[in-house]
Formats: structure tokens, C-alpha cells, sequence
């Protein structure tokens, strides 16, 4: 059977590409979503089908997560571009029956192409859990296959469904190993395709970013770094680019990772950048030591720095010595959820001794905390009742910081303080989307609150924390993780901020912790000219 004329036209990937729009036009975005399906844009899968080194010539491919192949295809097509024949297997996976026929046309259209070109060529396709199928690849258990050695590969490509999964899951059984706190499922696949490779096999995955930090992403990182070497990651300038058609607005990344062997990697990594899909004007960095960007300490979060700015960033602030805790201090999330506690909150402030201020977000105006202040209609306090006492906190010298930044801010890190002078309560209530730094038990300082805060606060910081962060959220965990100085030195920053008594987010406190700890002021000044996410707090 000759490939069709309209095939050889358009070629195979935007063969695979016409197959998912006729598709997707059919099922609507949400219906989509609670499957996890996110078509691969074509240039995306032309991309990472072009990160593989392939130096062998026989050939098993795996694409879990397959979809209407256009990574299979976009694979294939890397091949027939080579102008070399091969000796290609693919195995894919794909549960939704709908999907199917459009598959089974594209890798036939692939298997034609190749085997014109005198390729040899076969495939296959597994319409089951990807997961469950090969939980032997896991437990060490049934993996034979029709009396055969298990089957390992040299290369896997992927872009796999994206949603959370209950803890009691068949699939959260399985990979018991990569479990901490609620599972997603994006990360079960690149775990069992790092099991499926053949020692020194390449994997090539795009996904959201969000397994690179975060608590619940902490057993995956171990277990992923102690298996698998990274050598490339793709970031993206533009969050909404990548699958736009899909309503999607997260972080996503390419990478690129090979099965460890005994044999030493050469420790280099890329990292490039562009500023979407389309891949113009493509940046690259290589990283000749991966302890820059790989945590592999408990936490084992993965920093992303994209410049050589973003490197002397790490640089400075990996070099401060201490975290919250090892300087006393703790952060927690402020206790009212106030869809819980609706019965408790109060729309007007009143002074009656049975109530107390609620602070939220809006409260933070730059490094002050504002209360009353009325915005959208929010409520601005909370009754003190026996019901409501395991809500309220003491009043007590804070450091707030948002949990969130808006779609819109290219700013993730706003703190503020909150003194206990200027708020004559004996409690105060605290939503859930502000954290708050305190030391238990006791006060901290007021030059302490100023200090954290100001830190914070600074472009150098918030360049770090994009680094290794790619969310719009800002959980109590990565501030824990933060680098801070010694104590001695955030009070002598506090000090000095409040003396200038201008607590807006703007150069003068990137000024003034840059000369207490002796940070390049070249450095600081580059980051605050390159970014125009200052005074938004004011």
C-alpha cells in the first residue's frame, strides 16, 4: 500500500496534527481536560524528536502517552530526514477507544514512509493503563512477556495526560515509591518510561514544571535523580503559547534524561530558552557543574536558571548559610479558610471587642500591613468565639508573604510586616492566602520582621525563587527551603530599612541588603533594569 498523495504533502506530523484537530473538534476543551489530553503542538514534537542522539541502528521507540502519534511520527520523521535506514520498533499506549483509529493511521502512514525508504518497520498498540500494564517494571514481578526478557528501550518519547489522582488509585499503588502527598499522574510516566529504558537510553518528556520543587513532588525528584541523568531543558519565555488551543496557562518544560549507567556522565547541561512554540532566536546555556541547578539534597528540587544573570544569582544566594528554621523561625499559612469559617467573618469592621481584623491579601500594600481596607466586598474581621479560637493567632511581629501572584505579575514574592504595635488586639485572623513568618512560642523582632521582609523583597531573591519555581504560587515549603543570612545581618537590614522609612518595593531595598551583604551592585542593578516587576506593591 503506497503512502496517499495528501500525506506526502503535508508529511507526517502534520498529518498527525490534522487528525487531533478533527478530533478535539469533536470533544470540546473540558471534556479534554478531565482526560489529561493536551495535543502536541507540531513544532514542539519536531523539536523534541531532534534531542535524541541516536548512534544505534536498531531502534525501540516508546510513546506512553500517544495520543494520535504525532510524537511517533515526528520521531519518524527525524528519521527519514537523516537519509539513513533503520531498523525501527514502536510500542505505544493509548486508553481512549476515539483515539485509536486515528493512531492506527498515522504510525500505518509512518510505517509506509519509513519502509519506502527501505526501513524496517513494525509497531504496536496497547490500548490499556500504561500504568497497570507494566507495574512488573516496578515490583520486580511478571515481567516476562510471552516467555520472553522484559522488554527495555533505547528511547522514549512523550507528553503525558496531566491530572491528579486519588490516593487510593490502582496507578498511586503501583508507584508507592514516587508518592508524597496528592499524586499527579504526569509523574508515574516519566518514572516507569526512566524504569523501561535500556541502560543509557534516552527519554524526552515535555511537562509542567511543577515537579521541579514542592512537597508533594519531593519522593519523585529522590527517586528521579538517583535514576536518571539530566542533560537538556527547554524552558519557554510565554506560559500560554504552548497549548493555547487547549486553554492552558502553566509552566512548561522540555527535558531531556538518559538511564544511568557505571559510566560517568560528563556533568554538563543545557539549558535553552525561547519564547514559545515556535522556537525563534533559541537561547543556550551549558552548565558544566549540574550541583548548580540539582538539589540532591533532601529536598532535591531542580533550579532552571535562563541567563547568565540567573547563574550568578544562584551563585550569591546558595553561598547564604542558613535556613528558616536553623534561625528559629517558622512559616505556616494563614488558618482561615473562609468558605469553612463563612459563620465567624464579618463584612464591616467593629469595635466591640468581640471581633478582631482579618487580613488578607489586598491588606498588603507594599512592605505595610493596611487595615481596614475594603476590596471586593471582602470580609474585614472575624468574631472571636469558642468556635473560631483555633483560627485566630496572637498578635505578634509577622513577615506576611502572598501565596499567590496574579496571571498578569511577573512578580512572585511580596512580603510585608505586620507589627503588633499597630494593631491593639489581642488576636488576628489570617486567610489562607498569605503565609506568615514567625518565631513559635515568642516574638520576633521588629528589625527581624523588617529584615525578612525587605529580603523578600528584592529582585535578587525573587530572581532565585523563579529559578526554582515555576508556579504563580508560593508555598510555605519553598520559602523554607530558602537561603537566608545570619540573623545579625537581617537585623542590621531591618534597621536600615526602617530608618529610610519608605517601604515600597522599589531599588533602595535591593540597595540597602545589597551592601550589608556585600552583593555586587553591578548585579543587582542588571536584575532590576531587566525586570519590570518592581513598585506593583505600592
Amino acid at each position: 500500500m503506497n503512502v496517499p498523495q495528501k500525506i506526502k504533502e503535508e508529511g507526517l506530523v502534520n498529518y498527525a496534527d490534522r487528525l487531533a484537530e478533527l478530533y478535539s473538534s469533536n470533544q470540546g476543551v473540558e471534556k479534554r481536560k478531565s482526560k489529561g489530553q493536551f495535543f502536541t503542538p507540531v513544532q514542539v514534537a519536531s523539536f523534541m524528536a531532534n534531542m535524541f542522539d541516536i548512534k544505534c541502528d536498531r531502534i525501540r521507540l516508546l510513546d506512553p502517552g500517544a495520543g494520535t502519534g504525532v510524537l511517533s511520527a515526528a520521531f519518524c520523521q527525524r528519521l527519514l530526514d537523516s537519509g539513513h535506514a533503520f531498523d525501527l520498533m514502536i510500542d505505544t499506549y493509548e486508553v481512549d477507544p476515539k483515539l485509536l483509529p486515528f493512531l492506527r493511521a498515522v504510525l500505518d502512514s509512518c510505517k509506509e514512509s519509513l519502509e519506502s525508504k527501505g526501513f524496517n518497520v513494525s509497531y504496536d498498540i496497547r490500548d490499556c493503563d500504561f500504568i497497570l500494564h507494566n507495574e512488573g517494571y516496578v515490583n520486580g514481578n511478571g515481567l516476562l512477556w510471552e516467555n520472553r526478557e522484559p522488554v527495555l528501550y533505547d528511547f522514549v518519547i512523550a507528553n503525558p495526560p496531566y491530572y491528579k489522582l486519588n490516593k487510593n488509585s490502582p496507578q498511586t499503588s503501583v508507584m508507592s515509591d514516587c508518592v508524597c502527598g496528592q499524586p499527579n499522574i504526569y509523574t508515574f510516566f516519566m518514572a516507569l518510561s526512566a524504569n523501561m529504558l535500556k541502560p543509557g537510553g534516552e527519554m524526552v518528556f515535555i511537562t509542567p514544571r511543577s515537579f521541579c520543587s514542592g512537597l508533594y513532588y519531593k519522593k519523585f525528584r529522590q527517586w528521579f535523580l538517583a535514576n536518571v541523568e539530566l542533560s537538556h531543558i527547554h524552558i519557554f519565555d510565554s506560559r500560554k503559547e504552548i497549548f493555547e488551543k487547549d486553554e492552558v496557562l502553566q509552566e512548561n518544560i522540555i527535558l531531556k534524561a538518559a538511564k544511568k549507567t557505571v559510566k560517568a556522565h560528563s556533568g554538563k547541561i543545557v539549558i535553552s530558552t525561547s519564547k514559545n512554540r515556535h522556537f525563534d532566536k533559541i537561547k543556550k546555556l551549558t552548565v558544566s557543574d549540574p550541583g548548580l541547578i540539582l538539589n540532591k539534597t533532601e529536598e532535591s528540587f531542580i533550579k532552571i536558571p535562563s541567563s547568565s544573570v540567573d547563574f550568578a544569582v544562584l551563585n550569591v544566594i546558595d553561598k547564604w548559610p542558613f535556613k528558616l528554621r536553623e534561625l528559629g523561625l517558622e512559616i505556616s499559612t494563614g488558618p482561615v479558610v473562609p468558605f469553612r469559617a463563612e459563620k465567624y467573618l464579618i463584612k464591616e469592621p467593629v469595635d466591640n471587642g468581640k471581633s478582631v481584623p482579618l487580613l488578607w491579601m489586598h491588606n498588603m500594600k507594599g512592605m505595610k500591613t493596611v487595615w481596614p481596607m475594603d476590596k471586593n466586598k471582602k470580609h474585614s474581621s472575624i468574631e472571636v468565639t469558642e468556635g473560631s479560637k483555633h483560627l485566630l493567632l496572637p498578635v505578634r511581629n509577622y513577615a506576611l508573604v502572598r501565596r499567590f501572584s496574579s496571571k498578569e505579575q511577573s512578580r512572585r514574592l511580596h512580603s510585608s510586616v505586620f507589627l503588633k504595635s499597630e494593631f491593639p488586639y489581642e488576636a488576628i485572623g489570617i486567610e489562607n492566602h498569605l503565609n506568615y513568618i514567625h518565631r513559635p512560642g515568642k516574638d520576633m523582632s521588629v528589625e527581624e520582621a523588617y529584615g525578612l521582609s525587605a529580603i523578600l523583597n528584592t529582585a535578587i531573591v525573587d530572581n532565585y525563587f523563579r529559578a526554582i519555581n515555576g508556579s504563580t504560587q508560593v508555598n510555605a515549603t519553598d520559602i523554607r527551603n530558602l537561603p537566608f543570612p545570619s540573623l545579625k545581618d537581617i537585623r542590621r537590614i531591618g534597621q536600615a530599612v526602617r530608618k529610610r522609612n519608605d517601604y515600597a518595593t522599589d531599588f533602595g531595598i535591593d540597595e540597602i541588603v545589597g551592601k550589608i551583604l556585600e552583593i555586587d551592585k553591578a548585579l543587582l542593578s542588571t536584575i532590576y533594569e531587566e525586570s519590570d516587576r518592581y513598585g506593583q506593591g505600592k
